[in-house]
């Protein structure tokens, strides 16, 4: 089991790009929910594509590790759960930036309840395409050309990969796969959690499973700035307005 916490954030894909007017009011999200969270969870797709290289970070992804690392700093535990965008994450900030990357999942105990985090990208088994690409993505022998490659040249292959991304699957992308992510959560239900929260498919859903356990779906918090927060009070959407 992880710590009990008394109120923890988790945040869905934002999406940040180079230049992005969101960078500073999301910036401004997360110390405002460090106010009143001792966890703040992010699962997935911070940026559109993120390598976890210092050489390859860019002017918005430094601006806000460098708030992610002020809040940690403050006694706030910042978990990562890494998405179909995030590549090695851990190794360029684990113990720095965030206390936690994986992804494989993180528990949080709140109030008594397990709330499983996940960022569900393998969630929908019909995804076929890319279900193989994420296995030769993720594998060291891509990872050991990639680095071969010039940093100057690596910048050039991120870019066009993360363009490619944003065009594949479309059909997927069409519809919500509702049964098979039911039957995704009711796999981590069974193992005892109470809440199982996923990012990945951009829109705001919540259901309960037939074992007693909530599923909650994250939109995609450029579009609709929203969050979900668990403490005593239970579990629920929340927004972020400008003050």
């Amino acid at each position: 089991m992880s710590a009990e916490r008394s109120r923890v954030a988790v945040i869905g894909d934002v999406h940040l790009d180079l230049g992005d007017p969101d960078v500073e009011p999301f910036c401004r999200m997360l110390q405002r929910l460090a106010e009143t969270c001792d966890s703040l969870v992010l699962i997935g797709d911070l940026f559109n594509l993120w390598i976890g290289d210092p050489a390859l970070q860019q002017a918005h992804q430094l601006e806000v590790v460098d708030t992610l690392r002020a809040i940690r700093g403050r006694g706030v535990a910042v978990h990562y759960v890494e998405g179909n965008r995030d590549f090695r994450i851990g190794q360029a900030f684990r113990g720095d930036a965030f206390d936690t990357v994986t992804d494989a999942g993180l528990e949080q105990s709140v109030a008594g309840r397990s709330l499983w985090a996940i960022h569900g990208d393998l969630a929908n088994l019909a995804d076929r395409r890319y279900r193989a690409w994420r296995r030769l993505c993720r594998s060291g022998s891509f990872w050991f050309c990639f680095n071969l490659l010039p940093v100057r040249l690596r910048l050039a292959v991120a870019t066009r990969l993360e363009a490619w991304m944003r065009g594949t699957n479309l059909a997927q992308k069409a519809a919500f796969p509702h049964e098979m992510i039911t039957d995704y959560a009711s796999g981590f239900a069974a193992q005892g959690h109470d809440a199982i929260v996923l990012g990945h498919f951009h829109v705001e859903k919540h259901w309960e499973l037939k074992e007693g356990a909530g599923v909650y779906v994250l939109p995609m918090w450029k579009r609709r700035r929203r969050h979900l927060v668990a403490d005593s009070r239970g579990i629920r959407f929340e927004g972020f307005e400008e003050v």
